[in-house]
């Protein structure tokens, strides 16, 4: 198979490359702006990215270019789709233990590690950055770079991975990666108590203290409400043993509270759900805040007093034993926009940081910055996107001002 090309929007041309040679000879022959995108499922995270000469997609790149069940690894192009590699690696009894809320979208695997997606099993696997232990690159001028290998000790080279993380297509394209695979569970339970935030703040640092190990601890309600305004939800995974033993034990822990265990189709439920409160609506606006996780209450005291001074509603979804929170905001932009100016600030006080997901086009009009201020170590940033984009043709406008 080779490239295909087409018109894109405004003038652009997309390419749709089905290999990483065609990739390189795409880059290599061409001059001016290039805009790497998969599923486009989070195009409008941060900085909006300015009209491109190229668009090149990575839908043609969805092979699974090999999997060895006996070391836990596989390797992907990242355009495959992270549903259809979960199926993949299924009929082995693994996985890739990630799941973001725009995995039923066809959130690919290069998109989420551009930009950093994660969800609820964070807590217990980490992030996509430790779960990528090699990557190929495709450089703006068509120069091929790979970092890592197929052994998870495999530690030559320079850590792309982590430096691609989150990068949002501005460094270069993700081509391929190399997979840590962890076995699909045995079975999982989650432990569901009503939580006023205050509640679930309080829970989910005795969490981390106790000898339990939850794949996820989240909250979702709102943050103006009292004593049932919200659920904390705990999940556990493993061994049906395992799992009965410690969905007991928390039991134990709740001080009286009643809590209800909910497994197979009722927990498979809750979880789309809580995925869904980290998901804005047409017409709301959606920013990211990452706190330490005894900040919560602070986190959404701050977010109430926002909304009631703008005159907006909000709704707050937390991975509360992360410290990492999504506030959505519906109302009016202009209102919205002074909302979201005004908590940023609140959470920037409390040593946080905000980034601006989902939005309106008229939030942006309303200049609300997208990424906040510039991290201490800019100076860094911007001489590593000057060595790897050099005539800075990737991503214009996704990181700006910062790059």
């Amino acid at each position: 198979m080779t490239a295909t090309t087409s018109p894109g929007p405004a003038g652009s041309t997309v390419e749709r490359p089905t290999s990483v040679d065609e990739a390189v000879k795409v880059l290599r022959d061409s001059r001016g702006s290039v805009l790497f995108r998969g599923a486009g499922t989070k195009m409008s995270w941060a900085g909006r990215p300015e009209n491109p000469d190229l668009v090149l997609e990575t839908g043609g790149l969805d092979r699974l270019l090999d999997h060895n069940p006996a070391d836990m690894t596989a390797s992907a192009q990242a355009g495959m789709p992270l549903r259809a590699l979960q199926d993949r690696l299924a009929e082995a009894g693994q996985w890739l233990a990630l799941d973001p809320p725009t995995e039923p979208d066809g959130a690919t695997l290069g998109g989420l590690l551009a930009t950093g997606e994660s969800g609820p099993r964070r807590l217990r696997y980490g992030a996509l950055r430790d779960l990528v232990i090699g990557v190929t690159l495709v450089l703006s001028d068509g120069t091929l770079a790979r970092a890592g290998g197929h052994v998870i000790k495999n530690v030559a080279g320079y850590d792309l991975t982590k430096l691609m993380y989150g990068s949002l297509g501005t460094l270069g394209l993700i081509a391929e990666v190399v997979l840590r695979l962890h076995p699909r569970p045995e079975t999982s339970a989650t432990v569901v108590v009503p939580a006023s935030v205050q509640e679930a703040t309080a829970r989910s640092l005795d969490l981390l203290a106790a000898p339990l190990e939850p794949c996820a601890v989240d909250w979702v309600g709102d943050p103006r409400g009292g004593a049932s305004s919200g659920r904390l939800a705990v999940r556990f995974e493993g061994t049906a043993a395992g799992v009965a033993a410690q969905t007991a034990a928390l039991r134990g822990r709740l001080d009286g509270a009643a809590p209800e265990v909910l497994a197979n189709t009722d927990e498979a439920a809750l979880w789309r759900e809580y995925a869904g409160a980290h998901r804005a609506e047409p017409g709301q606006s959606m920013a990211f805040a990452g706190t330490l996780p005894s900040r919560l209450t602070a986190v959404a005291a701050a977010l109430a007093d926002a909304a009631d001074a703008a005159g907006v509603d909000v709704s707050l979804a937390s991975h509360s034993a992360l410290g990492l929170q999504t506030a959505r905001f519906s109302g009016p932009p202009a209102q919205q926009a002074a909302a979201l100016d005004r908590w940023r600030r609140e959470v920037l006080a409390l040593g946080g940081t905000v980034l601006l997901r989902e939005r309106p086009a008229e939030i942006d009009a309303a200049a609300v910055d997208a990424l906040g201020p510039a991290p201490s170590a800019v100076g860094l940033l911007r001489a590593l996107k000057a060595r790897l984009d050099p005539d800075g043709r990737c991503a214009p406008g996704r990181l700006a001002p910062w790059l």
